[in-house]
């Protein structure tokens, strides 16, 4: 049975005009063990610092390594409305719903992109024009990225690090140009530059690229069409100096079970407990409408090869069109199912009325063992928007 959350929507509050007397008395030493005792769940943090302004300061001065946060999807708050109107966030810990109205952080844009460290990444549907917009749907922040030049798509966008505990961070992008189907840019944030020329084209990218992962070492990690990895090091980048391919090699597979000329197929990069995995969909049903098996290999860099993987063992995975796929450990998120793959797919083309193409949204899990998919219901979700949903992992700080 999928599982259906609750039809009780949530208003986050950021702030509290409320004096609390008793609050602002509590000793600074027991804030900072109530904070440990919480930081688990970035909805007891946000409550928590809305109660006042030291609770607020306390929490923010919180410097201990954060904790693993349970994901959750991001979509629009209104049925065929556009993010601009305000979105809603599903919990997958407290199966509840929570709505946040529209911010200055949305102005200019209308539909996700994807997210990153705990942002939002939101552009352009037209996907005309490369405007990009990053905005933590917690504290709250926005920061705008310079536009890439006319006529360049995004089609998939990470982040080296989260922009609230490091200002000096990387963005690199999956972009179309008009000669070329996709090549690969970086911008580093502080950098300098306010426009198109902020942007870096990567020297040797001139493939069809599937996905990127940068990995917490600094290396990029590129998946083109022909399977083949390219790998760029984005350690020096750090002193102006630009990222070096240092890598380029296609590991060969064993053909059981791998689509990779499918028509709509779609494959993920993803890390997963130190391990690089490749992750592929395969669509079946009528029109390829539902996603209904996922196949998982892992790079063996040593012998360069792909080898199945038959048990994601204490993980499940996170899948969107756009943004990095996620590996959680289900052992530090016990209410994750393990060994399963959490999906949501971005959308089908299906007629409605008098001819209109929309866009209607699947979500589900994918039980790695038994190859079963279970289609889950988000009471308040939107199957039938203009932006996907995306997964988050919050960054409450």
């Amino acid at each position: 049975m999928a599982s259906t959350y609750s039809t009780k929507r949530r208003r986050l509050k950021y702030s509290s005009t409320t004096p609390n007397k008793w609050a602002d008395e509590l000793p600074t030493e027991l804030l900072g063990l109530i904070v440990k005792k919480l930081a688990s769940n970035f909805m007891d943090i946000s409550r928590f610092k809305a109660v006042c302004s030291s609770w607020n300061r306390a929490a923010r001065s919180y410097t201990s390594a954060p904790l693993p946060q349970y994901p959750g999807l991001m979509y629009p708050s209104t049925r065929w409305g556009w993010i601009g109107n305000g979105i809603c966030f599903s919990s997958l810990a407290e199966k509840k719903v929570y709505k946040t109205e529209a911010s200055q952080g949305f102005l200019g844009v209308d539909s996700f992109l994807g997210s990153s460290h705990g942002w939002l990444v939101m552009g352009k549907r037209a996907w005309t024009l490369g405007e990009i917009r990053l905005f933590n749907p917690i504290s709250r922040k926005s920061r705008t990225l310079p536009s890439l030049p006319r006529g360049s798509p995004i089609r998939k966008i990470v982040l080296s690090s989260d922009p609230s505990r490091n200002n000096n961070f990387v963005v690199v992008v999956i972009h179309e140009t008009l000669n070329v189907p996709t090549r690969l840019a970086f911008y580093q944030h502080g950098r300098g530059g306010e426009n198109a020329t902020a942007w870096t084209e990567l020297e040797g990218s001139h493939d069809h690229y599937f996905d990127i992962l940068l990995r917490n070492n600094g290396h990029l990690f590129a998946l083109s069409k022909d399977h083949s990895i390219q790998v760029w090091d984005f350690g020096d980048t750090y002193n102006n100096n630009n990222p070096t391919k240092i890598m380029h090699f296609r590991p060969s597979m064993a053909r059981n079970g791998f689509h990779g000329t499918m028509m709509g197929d779609k494959k993920w990069l993803v890390e997963s407990m130190g391990e690089l995995l490749l992750v592929e969909r395969e669509w079946l049903g009528d029109n390829g409408r539902g996603t209904e098996k996922f196949d998982v290999y892992e790079l063996n860099i040593a012998a360069k090869t792909w080898e199945k993987v038959e048990c994601l063992r204490d993980c499940a995975l996170f899948l969107a069109k756009n943004q990095p796929a996620m590996s959680l450990s289900t052992q530090k998120l016990p209410r994750l199912k393990e060994n399963s793959i959490y999906f949501a797919d971005e959308y089908h083309e299906h007629s409605h009325g008098g001819g209109d193409i929309i866009d209607i949204h699947v979500r589900g899990v994918f039980n790695f063992e038994t190859k079963v998919v279970k289609q889950y219901c988000i009471t308040g979700a939107n199957n039938f928007s203009y932006s996907p949903a995306v997964w988050i992992v919050p960054s409450p700080w």
